[in-house]
């Protein structure tokens, strides 16, 4: 059945399935390369996480995979917006978020709870067009996969189902990951505009990109924030939600992460995630290149993009590294590990510094931070800070700029320092860092009143040789190790 409000909900697209995989998935989204380097005995599966598709209406009306296809029959489905029939988009999409065929990659992933595209935006969950807030996710539900696009006509309303997701993401501590338009579609604000959800596109290119117009809180904010190897945007928005299923999993069980509350975050999530992005052939955020600002940027991440592709293995090296908590002062600073995260609060005029020692040349280097922009009560707009992040030299116990000729003979491109006003990601890729001690900055300069968390990944090559005792790689000496012996 289909579900009103007071405004007009227009559904533009499925974002239309394509038959085409682009690849291979286990192989373009980094897999094979964990499987390889921890074990196919140890690699996540999605066990025990619990996922939310949300569906366009097809033409009959049906918004429900169909649950007799062998690969994804005997799961469990709750399907929340009424009665259906088969989608046949959904059915594609549901493979890639929890199939056991080739097409995905987290087949145990069990739980699903199925909404229609307007259902979910209305009185399923959001809300829109009424006064009370959006709906707890059910059960133990991590994230949601919204594979189409839509408005309702307005700018206003549109803003006010972006800030009630964007709500739900604080509040609950969940993913919300969201396709931007197939090349030729049309761009529309419903779900890729958020600030705190993701927006996906393609590895190829063949997406809609570009910065949030006016008329929205989110003006001349980036998207998307990644990409995946698929035919359609539809499909690539499922393998990155699989891909986050895994690190869901991951956090849960990992002895570096499953008793650490800080893990549990959506922001933590989110900087895992896109730390680990895989940076193709081409990619930039457009760096100063030369002169005095060389190695600056105010262009977070690629304008087609975004960090690169969703990749796991990097991904699951971010979150496994563990948290390594910054500090308040720049003095007498520990070495963190070459992977790891954290996540913690920082308050308006504050910095938070993380050091880091490197022993060899580093090919590249990805650090990620991120945080959400709070809702405004009757989600009318936000209270937006702003968070900057700069990485720098460390001599003797004091931070010492990297930008411009004083970066010559550390860096060979990239930037070290990301400073966007309007995005609330930063993120520093550096190619052939040298040897020496470094120390990542972390500052806010906004009007917004409060603490406000904040979360930083990073990924560092791995020490020639690696952690000692660790023979499956996973970044720690377990029991697992002693049964390789």
């Amino acid at each position: 059945m289909r579900h009103h409000s007071i405004y007009t909900f227009i559904l533009v697209s499925p974002l239309v399935y394509s038959s085409s995989l682009m690849g291979d998935v286990g192989t373009d989204h980094g897999l094979d390369a964990l499987i390889a380097r921890i074990g196919i005995d140890n690699i996540p599966t999605g066990a025990g996480v619990q996922v939310g598709q949300v569906e366009a209406h097809t033409a009959s009306d049906h918004y429900g995979p169909d649950v007799n296809d062998p690969d994804i029959a005997g799961k469990t489905f709750t399907f929340r917006s009424g009665a259906t029939g088969i989608s046949n988009h959904a059915t594609n999409v549901g493979k890639r978020m929890y199939g056991y065929g080739n097409a995905g990659i987290a087949p145990d992933v069990d739980s699903i709870d199925v909404y229609s595209a307007e259902g979910w935006a209305t009185n399923n969950y959001l809300n829109v067009g009424s006064g009370s807030n959006p709906s707890s996710p059910p059960g133990n539900l991590e994230l949601f996969n919204n594979s189409w696009i839509a408005t309702f006509g307005s700018n206003s309303v549109d803003s006010q189902a972006l800030c009630r997701a964007d709500w739900s993401v604080d509040t609950h501590n969940i993913m919300i990951l969201n396709g931007t338009s197939n090349e030729g579609g049309e761009p529309m604000a419903l779900m890729s505009y958020g600030f705190n959800s993701v927006s996906v596109g393609l590895t190829d290119g063949t997406h809609i990109s570009g910065v949030v117009p006016a008329g929205f809180e989110q003006t001349g904010m980036q998207y998307p924030l990644i990409v995946a190897t698929q035919g359609s945007t539809s499909n690539a928005t499922g393998i990155v939600s699989a891909v986050t299923a895994l690190l869901v999993e991951t956090r849960e069980s990992h002895p570096n992460t499953q008793s650490n509350f800080f893990a549990t975050f959506s922001e933590t999530m989110k900087a895992c995630l896109l730390a680990g992005g895989h940076h193709q052939d081409g990619w930039t955020n457009n760096p100063i290149q030369s002169g005095v600002n060389r190695g600056r940027t105010n262009q977070p991440i690629d304008a087609v993009f975004g960090v690169g592709t969703a990749n796991i293995d990097k991904s699951y090296q971010v979150l496994t590294g563990g948290q390594f908590v910054s500090s308040t002062t720049p003095s007498g600073l520990e070495v963190a590990p070459n992977a790891g995260w954290d996540t913690g609060a920082i308050s308006n005029g504050q910095r938070k510094y993380i050091r880091f020692t490197l022993t060899e040349l580093a090919n590249e280097v990805s650090i990620l931070l991120t945080w959400h922009q709070k809702a405004n009560a009757g989600f009318g707009g936000y209270s937006v800070a702003n968070l900057d992040l700069e990485l720098k030299r460390y001599n003797n116990g004091k931070p010492t700029s990297l930008v411009g000729d004083a970066g010559l003979s550390a860096f060979s491109s990239g930037n070290v320092v990301s400073e966007s006003e309007v995005d609330n990601v930063e993120h520093l890729y550096l190619r052939d860092l040298a040897p020496g001690d470094y120390v990542l900055d972390i500052s806010r300069s906004d009007s917004a009143t409060g603490s406000r968390v904040f979360s930083v990944g990073w990924l560092f090559p791995e020490l020639e040789g690696g952690v000692p005792g660790d023979l499956n790689g996973d970044g720690i000496v377990e029991v697992n190790d002693l049964l390789i012996i």
